[in-house]
């Protein structure tokens, strides 16, 4: 029988001993999309042995063109149908398929063990929180983002206190940060940066060639430019309480209420507002429209008798807003604007 490994292990760099590597390596992948269709793609025919696919989402007929692995009759969640198709490219490794948001709850139970994690959603607060508890643990990750037409990867070894990571190139998380919805995403530029991390991954599976740790490519899918840029060390607060204080899990948006433009109509003096834009973007739906900062939304009083409807830019950070508001008072009469004041833009402007 043919081996099915066989034009990898005639290099020198890999043999015998480097393929056993490979199957004896298990790799978490966060997020099925554009990314992590690619990168786990490539894990699966190198032969990396385990791999954990992450992702509640269904598929959506406005990813297809950058998510080349589902269809628009697709039903089932992308881990789930990724889990299938790549066990039919390689039937000889072992798959699971998580169709879950990774969360503080799941987390240690999904990412320990894991040889390598990497991040490939386009979710700001789950890059956040996967690479937080992986400094922790003390987990190598990937990251991956993608934003137009550029793209960006890096190596967090997190191996010791003076490794570099997610917070040395940004803080804190900006829920403001587009997405692909808003602001369009190149198809092919998923695919290259989804191979470039699947590429990191063999590479420090296999203990060859140059790393990217402490280092940050960029490419840019116009010109052709990339650029490797060497990172330093900037975060010194205590992640551990960083970590322990945070809420930045996924918003569960399926639980927390959601109101579209659309059902809002023109019947504004039926809900009151509040805009939790920062000051410089905010916009008011009604006259009356309250903004507030996150922080003191559990300060302010919302109108018994009316519903409150919470919006931002994206309709992200007022999930957010919406979940912490339930969660101290489970019966207020309280939504997200799905899609946040960008959807109602566009909605308005169409009617």
């Amino acid at each position: 029988m043919e081996d099915r490994y066989a034009r990898q292990k005639i290099l020198a760099e890999i043999g015998e001993s480097g393929q056993q590597r490979l199957l004896d390596a298990q790799v978490v992948i966060v997020g099925c999309g554009g990314l992590g269709g690619i990168a786990a793609a490539y894990l699966a025919g190198a032969g990396v042995g385990r791999l954990t696919l992450i992702d509640a989402d269904r598929p959506s007929v406005s990813n297809l063109h950058r998510q080349v692995f589902f269809s628009s009759a697709d039903q089932k969640t992308k881990a789930v149908i990724l889990q299938e198709k790549l066990q039919q490219l390689n039937p000889d490794i072992e798959i699971t398929a998580c169709a879950e948001y990774l969360t503080k709850h799941n987390i240690d139970e999904l990412l320990t063990g894991a040889d390598l994690v990497m991040e490939c959603t386009d979710d700001i607060f789950c890059k956040y929180l996967t690479n937080d508890f992986c400094v922790l643990e003390s987990i190598p990750l990937i990251y991956g983002a993608i934003h137009k037409y550029e793209g960006y990867v890096s190596l967090f070894v997190n191996g010791a206190e003076t490794d570099i990571h997610l917070r040395d190139l940004f803080s804190d998380p900006d829920p403001n940060t587009p997405v692909c919805s808003e602001v369009g995403v190149m198809n092919t530029i998923a695919g290259i940066i989804g191979l470039l991390q699947a590429n990191e991954a063999i590479k420090y599976i296999l203990g060859i060639g140059e790393p990217l740790a402490g280092k940050l490519l960029t490419y840019n899918s116009l010109t052709n430019q990339q650029l490797i840029i060497q990172l330093s060390k900037t975060y010194n607060s205590d992640l551990t309480e960083v970590y322990e204080q945070s809420n930045y899990d996924h918003e569960d948006g399926a639980l927390v209420p959601e109101i579209t433009a659309a059902d809002i109509g023109t019947a504004l003096g039926s809900y009151s507002f509040i805009s939790v834009m920062p000051p410089h973007e905010h916009q008011a739906i009604s006259p009356d429209t309250v903004r507030l900062d996150l922080t003191a939304m559990s300060e302010y009083e919302l109108k018994a008798a009316v519903p409150t409807i919470v919006y931002c830019r994206t309709g992200r950070t007022s999930k957010k807003a919406v979940a912490q508001w339930l969660a101290h008072t489970p019966t207020a009469k309280i939504f997200s604007l799905k899609g946040g004041f960008l959807a109602y833009q566009r909605f308005m402007a169409a009617h």
